[in-house]
């Protein structure tokens, strides 16, 4: 949402923000009534036209619409800030003035979303994969590897962290270089020869690649954040779907994240 007198810009950027929740989301919430109805949710707006909207989460760009001036916020820096109020919840990006509304807004969609969105697109890619591997469905496989909407998704996410990466020590570039070897050089060659238990090797060895990095397995651990358990949650869906679940000490394990040794994650 946008302040009807908000400037131009921070607009555009509210826009901007839209498209990448878009390659974030899968759906964004309406069925067969809403078409026929043509009530389909709108997915940018101004504070005037939210007064006849049904909402629940919202991201507000800019301080100068009805919402902020209702919080009675202000800022002195570039500022995304979650406010809940009424069982609602409201991400205000913000600043004290365009330029540093701008700055957070270009944050929020250029690093964070974009980021989120080709992150969840490999990892359930990657997911997927293995249970292409397992059904010996090569040639959709290294489609799946090959695809910018499947593993080579991943390549945004990297472009976005070469900075960061480029001041890493020698041994988590490493492992980069390896996991990248494995996923567009080794694996698409034996996809291609059609090679079951080979691939399923390399695709352990990936998978071991970014449990380093995600979890600090013999390099220091890079990333941090807790994942959101409702979207992560499925890559579980994924892997059930091609049968590769099975009960580990009474509860449910993916086998094709674990390859079947839930300890390689920590559980027991």
């Amino acid at each position: 949402m946008y302040g009807v007198k908000e400037d131009a810009d921070a607009v555009a950027q509210a826009g901007k923000l839209a498209f990448y929740l878009g390659q974030w989301v899968e759906d964004i919430g309406f069925g067969a009534e809403e078409v026929r109805q043509s009530k389909i949710p709108p997915l940018l707006v101004s504070d005037a036209q939210l007064k006849n909207v049904q909402w629940k989460n919202i991201i507000v760009v800019g301080t100068n619409n009805d919402i902020a001036r209702e919080l009675g916020l202000s800022f002195e820096k570039p500022t995304i800030r979650l406010i809940k109020k009424d069982d609602k919840n409201i991400l205000i990006v913000g600043g004290k003035d365009k330029d540093q509304v701008l700055q957070a807004g270009r944050y929020l969609s250029d690093v964070r979303l974009n980021f989120k969105a080709g992150a969840y697109k490999t990892f359930f890619a990657f997911v997927a994969l293995r249970g292409h591997i397992e059904k010996g469905e090569f040639d959709t496989a290294l489609r799946l590897v090959r695809s910018p909407l499947g593993l080579s998704a991943c390549g945004k996410n990297m472009a976005l962290a070469g900075p960061m990466v480029a001041q890493w020590p020698e041994e988590l570039r490493a492992v980069v270089r390896k996991r990248n070897a494995i996923l567009y050089a080794e694996l698409p060659k034996v996809l291609e020869e059609r090679n079951k238990d080979k691939a399923v090797e390399l695709w352990i060895e990936a998978m071991l690649t970014c449990y380093q990095c995600h979890q600090g397995i013999g390099i220091p651990q890079v990333r941090k954040f807790k994942p959101v358990e409702e979207i992560h949650e499925k890559h579980q869906r994924i892997a059930e779907a091609f049968g590769l679940v099975k009960v580990v000490g009474g509860e449910r394990s993916c086998v094709a994240c674990h390859a079947g040794q839930t300890s390689i994650r920590g559980y027991k």
